[in-house]
């Protein structure tokens, strides 16, 4: 089962007094980028969520947030050497430009870090009640978040199903079309070669072993069987537990370039190669769509 690197989940967990929260969300990213915003109390678990994100998603942008309640009184912390140095400050210029206003508290007050809110110094015994909270919520928002990446992933899986069984079709018809291109272009370099030659005598055998030569360089057939294949180890991901991101947008690569190849062969080749342009073509439309899909894959 593939999962989609889209999704979001928001958990909570409490005891004793403690209540925490964790969301988080995930959108599509080329490898993991893990993004964690959490209170500054609680900047020691960083390395605890990150890990935890680790062991549940492999790829893609994940930006956690946390958010700490605890039932108390609240105290107000006041960086008193902070005040200091602003009074002084103060004090010095209204000397220097001769004023009489008295510094204003209340502004000072609101100066970014001068107050700040504590419930009290933590315990250790704190710090591990809080990291085990953390870890459950944690636990639990990961499990969710992956449950909807699961539920858009089982989505993009029945698309690229019905998308490959479109390419088995093309597939299937450019090969068909493939054998009466061969023979239109063997007749068409036959008589070409006749006009130019006139009444020369020309042995036919030679003639032969030419027109087959060149009319093997318009053969498609070694593009369609690896064609094929990049098709079988597709459906061979969709199998697969492990993240396929990657494998599939390379797999899809090739299946492009193949697709070009046959474009490129069949130019010269009259009605039957136009029909194979098209076809080739709607293969190129139905690759590109999956690659825009696999995008989102994890």
């Amino acid at each position: 089962m593939i999962r989609s690197m889209t999704g979001y989940c928001r958990a909570e967990a409490g005891e004793g007094g403690l209540s925490l929260s964790v969301g988080i969300r995930s959108i599509n990213h080329r490898f993991l980028d893990t993004q964690v915003r959490l209170p500054a109390a609680l900047e020691f678990l960083e390395p605890l969520v990150r890990r935890l994100v680790r062991e549940r998603v492999a790829r893609g942008h994940v930006e956690v947030t946390i958010a700490l309640e605890q039932a108390g009184s609240l105290e107000l912390q006041l960086d008193r050497s902070l005040l200091a140095a602003y009074v002084a400050a103060y004090q010095t210029l209204r000397k220097e430009f001769g004023s009489s206003a008295e510094p204003d508290l209340v502004a000072l007050l609101r100066v970014p870090g001068m107050v700040g809110a504590r419930n009290g110094a933590m315990s250790p015994d704190e710090s591990v009640r809080i990291q085990q909270v953390l870890e459950r919520a944690a636990q639990q928002a990961l499990k969710g978040l992956n449950d909807m990446r699961s539920v858009e992933g089982e989505a993009l899986e029945r698309d690229l199903r019905a998308r490959l069984a479109q390419l088995q079709a093309l597939g299937a018809a450019i090969s068909k079309l493939s054998q009466a291109a061969l023979a239109s272009y063997r007749q068409q370099l036959e008589n070409r070669v006749r006009e130019l030659l006139g009444n020369v005598e020309v042995d036919a055998s030679r003639l032969a072993q030419e027109v087959a030569y060149l009319a093997s360089r318009s053969d498609v057939t070694e593009e369609l069987t690896r064609f094929q294949s990049h098709l079988e180890q597709t459906r061979g991901l969709l199998e697969d537990s492990s993240p396929i991101g990657k494998k599939l947008d390379f797999l899809l690569q090739e299946m492009n370039r193949e697709a070009n190849t046959l474009l490129s062969k069949t130019t010269d080749v009259p009605e039957v190669g136009l029909e194979i342009a098209r076809r080739a073509i709607e293969m190129k439309t139905e690759i590109e769509k999956l690659r825009e899909q696999a995008q989102n894959i994890e």
